[in-house]
């Protein structure tokens, strides 16, 4: 929309802009003889890819996105654009069509000159077209070198629908664990209505709440002074920069500012937590439109979540189509230890997914106060489970998160425990888990919250031969040896009816589909299930069969599934490779020959009990081994081996344990396979802790 403004006031937005900034006044009143203002709104297309060069576009306020679209209608070649950029200039300058589309990411104000008055302005200017070439030279040059001249700013707004119910808590412990992890600039700016909160909850932990001990700045005084609004953001030590900031709820002029405003901070700052009073009114709507994300803080209370669920209501009223659950986050926060409602009675209240519940915070959980001349609290600790919870949030937002991929093996995936156990004691986070197979199984128990030691014992169920035979229910060879039910029993004993919603870590369950020739990615229902389906190994265990799949082992075709977590966009992975390669296959031949001939070499005289014995199991074993299942495991693990080294080469880390001289029916071998396990992990320990602090570039 174009805006009459006045000439004194298109000089000062001239002026503004970095490119124009050294100018003489009589050049930028030149400049600004020619330019128009226009206001774009959110989602607002300024130019199409095709048209023809008409203008050459600054921005003065708010961010831009400049695309290609592809064959499936999805943005391509997608750059960000913020205050002080131009584009349009090569369509100007070569007659040429744009060659992308720009839309508006926030309410943006640009500066617009026509195509033949900018080609004016160069040629009385030439001091500008020196500058425009070289600016253009740098796009270019990291067009072709990949890299990025500008990175998109993302701005997360935090909102409690409920004063005191732990959204400020939120939003600060948020910003510290993005700078923590990311490395980048963060700003935490609180929002706050000069109007008292109509609701109010409070905390039994009030320590927690930041306390500011500055005077706020009202919102209208910043606006009013555009250029200058980041010289009032405290430069803190506490790992993040603050601004405190009031206004009044009656003054309906701050509306039409709020989206400049918070877009002011997206030329300094990598991320801008905005902290929201829980009132809803105009300006929290406003601002809510203008975040890319926003995160809704509830309390874990019936009454708080129906009060929740009507703002979520009226949120996705004012968005409309820009309401999805990619955009719009809902984190339950525990206002009580024992006293709070069921995850399952939560979603069910909100019908809506929960990205995190937050848990109940308790003095233990409290780490060294922050006191400065600007604010106090006391921030959580990030080894609490309330701190882990919200590094794992900061890490997704982010793109850092560490994804760990727990490979098939049969019995060999016991490994997996001792693999957990160092991940454990070296407090190396992981932020998802997928896990095939016998990986699905470990993997499973560990994200549904049980610790690595707790799944170590129930390995050592095993160590008895006994115990194993428990396990299996032989049923009429048609599809598999045993039928399952025994396993499933098992299963329920330790996960009963916990689903995927239930994990404390996300999962991934990967099967096969036989009749399709296809994976199965499995992320909701229940845990036995998946893990069922991803054990169901061919010629040992009958697959689960429906009318239209026929599902077998996950790790048939999926050994080592490292693709799950690139088509996820997760960076850092960790993959554990469980399945002996050739060279280990030779050497456990070697081994077991060799313990063999030692075995035959024990004297009937001396020895004579033990003498029998080894003839008996040497004769056993030439009679009933190879089986058919032996044959059958065996075949799949040689193509299986290939398929996880080739998989392995989209991980940073590949763990891969010595389990020469191990069967993969040697469940109670538990002990001896969870100590390989150690091992391994131990010998990456400096690579994972590189791994863990490497920043996004």
């Amino acid at each position: 929309m174009l805006e009459p403004v006045s000439f004194i006031k298109r000089c000062a937005i001239v002026k503004s802009l970095p490119v124009f900034a050294q100018l003489d006044w009589f050049r930028i009143q030149s400049i600004a003889r020619y330019g128009e203002v226009v206001h774009c709104h959110k989602g607002e297309r300024i130019v199409h890819k095709g048209a023809a060069p008409d203008f050459v576009y600054f921005i003065v306020s708010g961010r831009l996105q400049s695309f290609s679209l592809d064959s499936d209608g999805g943005k391509d070649d997608l750059e960000f654009l913020h205050r002080g950029m131009f584009f349009g200039i090569i369509s100007a300058l070569t007659g040429q069509e744009h060659s992308q589309t720009f839309e508006a990411i926030n309410d943006s104000v640009i500066l617009r000159i026509p195509v033949n008055k900018f080609r004016k302005l160069l040629k009385q200017i030439p001091d500008l077209s020196m500058k425009f070439t070289k600016i253009l030279s740098q796009r270019i040059r990291s067009k072709v070198t990949k890299t990025e001249l500008v990175s998109r700013s993302t701005i997360i707004s935090v909102y409690a629908p409920i004063s005191g119910s732990g959204g400020s808590t939120y939003a600060v412990n948020l910003a510290m664990s993005l700078a923590k992890e990311t490395g980048e600039k963060v700003v935490w700016v609180s929002i706050r209505s000069s109007k008292p909160p109509e609701r109010s909850f409070v905390s039994d932990i009030d320590d927690v709440r930041p306390k500011w001990l500055r005077e706020p700045r009202y919102l209208t005084e910043l606006v009013g002074d555009f250029e200058h609004i980041l010289e009032h953001v405290i430069k803190s030590d506490v790992g993040v920069d603050l601004l405190n900031v009031i206004f009044d709820p009656q003054d309906k002029s701050v509306v039409g500012h709020i989206s400049e405003f918070v877009s002011r901070f997206i030329d300094e700052y990598r991320y801008v937590i905005v902290d929201l009073p829980s009132d809803m009114d105009d300006v929290v709507l406003k601002t809510l439109s203008q975040s890319d994300f926003i995160h809704l803080v509830m309390l874990r209370k019936r009454d708080a979540l129906d009060v929740g669920r009507t703002m979520l209501d009226r949120i996705e009223e004012f968005l409309k189509e820009d309401f999805n659950d990619e955009r719009v986050k809902i984190i339950i926060g525990g206002a009580y230890i024992h006293r709070n409602i069921s995850e399952i009675s939560v979603r069910e209240v909100l019908d809506y997914d929960v990205m995190a519940f937050l848990p109940h915070i308790q003095h233990k959980d409290l780490a060294v106060k922050i006191e400065t001349d600007a604010i106090s609290f006391m921030p959580i600790s990030p080894t609490s489970n309330y701190g882990k919870m919200i590094t794992r949030v900061s890490r997704q937002i982010s793109g850092v998160s560490i994804g760990l991929v727990l490979g098939g093996g049969a019995a060999f995936g016991l490994a997996h425990i001792g693999v957990l156990k160092v991940l454990e004691e070296e407090g190396i986070p992981i932020d998802v888990v997928v896990g095939s197979s016998m990986g699905a199984l470990i993997g499973g128990l560990w994200a549904a919250g049980y610790h690595a030691t707790d799944i170590e014992k129930m390995a050592y169920e095993f160590k008895k031969k006994s115990n194993l035979i428990k396990l299996i229910d032989v049923v009429f060879p048609l599809s598999g040896l045993i039928s399952g039910k025994a396993v499933m029993m098992w299963l329920h004993s330790k996960l009963g009816k916990r689903t995927f919603k239930d994990t404390k870590i996300p999962l991934k369950v990967v099967a096969y589909d036989l009749v399709h020739r296809q994976d199965l990615i499995i992320e909701e229902g229940s845990l036995v299930q998946a893990i069922r389906k991803s054990i169901s190994i061919p010629g040992v265990f009958q697959p689960i069969i429906s009318d239209e799949q026929i599902i077998i082992d996950g790790g048939v075709m999926n050994p080592l599934p490292t693709n799950v977590l690139v088509a996820s966009d997760v960076k850092k992975i960790i993959a554990v490779n469980v399945l002996q390669t050739p060279d280990d296959v030779i050497k456990s031949y070697e081994k077991a020959r060799a313990e063999i001939h030692k075995s035959l070499q024990v004297s009937f005289v001396r020895e004579p009990l033990k003498y029998i014995a080894n003839h008996i199991k040497c004769w056993v074993n030439k009679r009933f081994f190879p089986n058919i299942s032996d044959i059958i495991v065996r075949t799949l693990e040689a193509s299986e081996s290939v398929i996880a080294l080739q998989s392995g080469r989209a991980a940073d880390i590949v763990i891969h344990p010595d389990l020469t001289g191990l069967s993969w029916y040697e469940l109670y071998q538990a002990e001896e396979l969870i100590k390989r396990g150690e091992e391994a992990t131990r010998k990456h320990i400096d690579k994972l802790r590189t791994i863990v602090n490497k920043k996004k570039h």
